[in-house]
């Protein structure tokens, strides 16, 4: 039987697939009740949320503290505004076909 070290173009396929799926149903387990209007999700619910993964937000707050605001909840805990959220993709959507590779 012969092992590859390299993965084949089906099984990075099924990773992205899965992984998507991951984050819809991350996404899909926020509760959508709330007291407060404007709930603080936590990081993974927070990269769902966006389509990213936890290392880019992670990474993010290191490098360009200002691009996404947080709140540090009990010193560690990082938590992200779903209004912050909303307000960065309405800001980084593209209307006019800028940026856009043809």
């Amino acid at each position: 039987m012969r092992t590859s070290l390299t993965t084949t173009k089906h099984q990075r396929k099924f990773r992205r697939n899965r992984d998507a799926i991951r984050r819809a149903q991350i996404v899909q387990a926020i509760p959508a009740y709330t007291i407060n209007s404007d709930p603080l999700l936590n990081e993974a619910e927070a990269a769902a949320y966006l389509s990213l993964s936890p290392a880019t937000l992670s990474r993010w707050r290191s490098t360009h503290p200002d691009r996404l605001e947080f709140v540090k909840v009990g010193g560690s805990r990082i938590r992200y505004r779903r209004s912050v959220l909303d307000t960065f993709i309405v800001a980084h959507t593209v209307t006019d076909g800028r940026g856009v590779r043809k």
